[in-house]
């Protein structure tokens, strides 16, 4: 039976408003899953990418939809205009894809809307949008909520503005922030950040081409770099022999104020006329280096932070008195690089005078030491150290560091040695 026109009419306008209330629940849904942070936003964007294609500019690839920008490492075409109308009382006016390479402090990708409004009254309406509200907490100027990757989940941790993650961590993060200087808009990003790996980009942004993923870089061991024969062939020098098999100490460095400083533990193995030398900091830093009598660095690696490569020393001018003479100077000049090399690296120069002073007896550094010590005073720019060259064993241990910024005295807390 056909309908009279009327009551066509009069049924288009009754369906009307329950279509216009599935697309705001399509909405509201996908901004949901936006805040989480992971792949579940391109997910609800390709199930309701019917009523999203309206307001902003999409692609779909498999299970997946993505608001698409021009060129996500473009600063000029990162972004693009989202009309869609109010979505939970959040006017959306654009929406970001961002990627930056901060080198040493990691990589950055970000995925964010501009919104109405300033962070107070945005938070408010993000807030009932959250499975966990509570995990946003309210900075100087912003709102966070910040996540540290732990093997295969993520870990809830305090916000910790202005501290980069570095390329050994991954946090990811929910933020509000003043977009522009008028107070009018804000910003709502995601963030994955730090040592992002080709691994966690395709659990967490299936828009991102493999083709875009981070290259992976197999981190060196120091052992893998060595020192070249034109270095070792200048180090040959009797006064600078190590004379033990093994030294174990740990010091404390005490602060101008007096406040001591969290131990750190050294160990130096003797390696032919050389020594391998282990700084451990804490339990998550620890340096080591090649060094000759702990007074020359040949090669060295921070574990724990930076990019994990070995500082290499590539050239070297010594500079050695024949014997502890006092007023004598010892010197070294030292050209180094990083290991792998990247395409804009510089190579690294520095220069350590040491002014040779008195001896004393080695016992006034620690108890059970024998035989004498040389004072020795260096200057390395910034950097100048007081040390004291212990002749028994041939390795120099620092008593005081001074820079621009600090100035510590080491209280040696304990001393075993293997000869």
């Amino acid at each position: 039976m056909k309908l009279p026109a009327a009551a066509l009419v009069l049924s288009s306008a009754l369906l009307l408003p329950s279509l216009a209330h599935a697309d705001d629940a399509a909405l509201v849904d996908t901004l949901k899953a936006f805040t989480r942070c992971d792949a579940s936003f391109f997910s609800s964007l390709n199930t309701y990418r019917d009523a999203w294609k309206a307001y902003a500019p999409l692609k779909q690839d498999k299970d997946f939809a993505w608001i698409a920008v021009p060129d996500r490492a473009s600063r000029n075409g990162n972004s693009v205009p989202v009309s869609a109308p109010p979505i939970a009382g959040l006017k959306l006016v654009s929406y970001a894809d961002e990627v930056t390479d901060l080198g040493e402090l990691g990589l950055y990708y970000y995925w964010s809307f501009i919104v109405q409004g300033g962070i107070d009254d945005v938070a408010q309406h993000l807030t009932p949008l959250l499975e966990q509200p509570a995990l946003l907490h309210k900075g100087d100027g912003e709102y966070t909520r910040s996540e540290l990757k732990v093997g295969d989940h993520w870990q809830a941790i305090k916000p910790q503005p202005g501290k980069a993650p570095g390329t050994r961590h991954v946090e990811r993060v929910l933020i509000v922030e003043p977009e522009g200087k008028q107070g009018t808009q804000s910003r709502v990003s995601c963030s994955v950040q730090g040592g992002v790996d080709a691994a966690l980009l395709a659990l967490l942004r299936p828009d991102i081409a493999p083709v875009d993923y981070p290259r992976t870089v197999v981190e060196p061991s120091i052992n893998d770099v060595e020192v070249p024969a034109g270095v070792l062939q200048h180090l040959d020098a009797p006064l600078l022999q190590p004379k033990f098999k093994t030294l174990t100490y740990t010091y404390r460095a005490k602060k101008g104020d007096g406040s001591p400083d969290s131990p750190t533990s050294v160990t130096l193995s003797a390696d032919g006329g050389l020594l391998n030398k282990n700084e451990v900091y804490n339990s998550t830093f620890h340096v080591e280096r090649q060094t000759k009598a702990d007074l020359i660095q040949l090669k060295s690696k921070m574990n724990g932070i930076g990019d994990g490569r070995v500082l290499q020393t590539r050239e070297v001018e010594l500079n050695l008195p024949t014997s502890w003479t006092p007023g004598q100077t010892l010197s070294a000049r030292l050209r180094m690089a990083n290991m792998p090399e990247k395409p804009n690296d510089r190579p690294v120069q520095t220069t350590m005078t040491c002014k040779i002073g008195e001896r004393f007896p080695a016992k006034q550094v620690f108890a059970s030491l024998t035989g004498d010590a040389i004072k020795l005073e260096c200057d390395q720019g910034d950097y100048q150290t007081s040390r004291a060259f212990i002749e028994d064993l041939g390795v120099a241990l620092t008593l005081e560091s001074t820079s621009s910024q600090t100035h510590y005295v080491n209280e040696f807390t304990a001393l075993d040695v293997v000869r």
